[in-house]
């Protein structure tokens, strides 16, 4: 079960932690190869994480070109507060835009991500929920103009209802085919997860300026359908990711009391919500017709972040899929078979000194960046600890 994030947290003050490179990104994404170590049960040797910044609830952050680092935080837990974006050069935090959300449970400020032409068009994606002048979902698009958020422009919006606090999840990212993907929870709803011509329980494929594409898969122009629609069948897909070894969308879905899920999402996909599932005895009903998961977790961990893990400073978990576990503060890496199909190894590390509750995130230069809800860190290796060098696979 996806616990909700928790109201009574003590949320601390925004504090540096510390000063340093955060890393030169490539202009391509770059494919590391896997180098096999005997013992993926612990930590790589020599990794340490070190808090970054003090800050509540980080929900989202993406790394931009120019070295800085966009992170979101959530806003509080209760009402309508102020939330924040942030600019992160590694050694200062600046206020990039502050919005006013609504902040019940699993609400505020959710989602973030760079234009991949960020360099050109400076825009920046969010999604939050409205505090004013009703309850709305928002997908929202900002241009960066001297260190400060503005020309907000409203790309999509969903009104829920008032008593609803969880199921919004909200997570963007753009795909290899340079269109926004974004993903809705079911909004307490059910049911409608199911239908196409309502936006909850889905994950929603846009072009860059909130337009359809026509080759979407329920694409029906004037017909009843919403357009907008890549996915269907979802509770609460706190997050998703692309494979950058298949090209194919990881998932990550929040279950009820049991069954947190891996999911391959693919176009037209039909991942079962509400219907494919016996609430009494945490079984599926094997439907043919719904999609089935990669990996399902019995003892619910509330996965809160996914990532596949490409990068220079843990060379034995390039390909590995990296997933933040809100329950347990627990960093999970699930291994896949060459193609990209099936789950060989599922691993959970205890990092001392760290929750991974919220992420993660792998930075350009390889370390691996989580938050819990008070704060942002880093997993890293020094590289004087790398001792040792280890032959490509043949």
């Amino acid at each position: 079960m996806a616990i909700p994030l928790l109201v009574l947290l003590f949320l601390s003050a925004c504090h540096v932690q510390a000063s340093f490179r955060v890393g030169s990104p490539s202009e391509q994404p770059v494919r590391f190869p896997f180098h096999p170590l005997p013992d993926l049960r612990k930590l790589p040797p020599g990794a340490s994480a070190t808090r970054v910044l003090s800050l509540p609830v980080p929900t989202a952050l993406a790394f931009a070109p120019d070295g800085r680092v966009f992170i979101a935080e959530k806003g509080g837990f209760e009402g309508d507060q102020e939330a924040h974006v942030w600019t992160f050069n590694g050694a200062s935090l600046q206020r990039w835009l502050t919005l006013t959300v609504s902040t019940e449970g699993e609400r505020g400020l959710v989602g973030l991500a760079l234009d991949p032409y960020f360099e050109r068009d400076s825009f920046v994606y969010l999604v939050y929920t409205s505090a004013r002048p009703q309850p709305e979902w928002r997908l929202v698009r900002y241009r960066d103009e001297s260190g400060r958020g503005v020309e907000p422009t409203v790309l999509m919006r969903a009104a829920f209802d008032p008593s609803c606090s969880f199921h919004f999840s909200g997570h963007i990212a753009f795909g290899p085919d340079g269109r926004l993907y974004v993903a809705i929870g079911d909004l307490c709803l059910g049911n409608p997860a199911q239908y196409l011509e309502h936006p909850a329980g889905k994950m929603h494929r846009l072009n860059p300026d909130g337009t359809i594409p026509p080759d979407n898969p329920f694409y029906d122009g004037s017909g009843p359908n919403l357009d907008s629609v890549f996915a269907l069948g979802f509770r609460n897909t706190f997050a998703f990711t692309f494979d950058p070894l298949s090209g194919q969308i990881l998932g990550a879905e929040n279950g009820p009391q049991c069954n947190d899920e891996l999911n391959r999402i693919r176009p037209g996909g039909n991942y079962g919500w509400p219907w494919d599932f016996n609430h009494q005895t945490c079984e599926y009903a094997d439907l043919p017709q719904f999609e089935k998961p990669l990996y399902v977790w019995k003892t619910p961990i509330a996965p809160a972040g996914i990532a596949v893990y490409s990068g220079p400073m843990f060379p034995e978990w390039n390909g590995a899929v990296l997933i933040c576990a809100w329950n347990t503060g627990q960093l999970h890496l699930l291994t896949l078979d060459d193609s990209r199909q099936r789950v060989t190894g599922v691993f959970a590390y205890s990092i001392p000194g760290a929750s991974c509750r919220i992420g993660p995130w792998v930075a350009p230069d390889g370390a691996v960046w989580f938050a819990d809800a008070d704060g942002l860190y880093r997993l890293y290796r020094p590289w004087r600890n790398l001792s040792f060098l280890l032959p490509l696979p043949r």
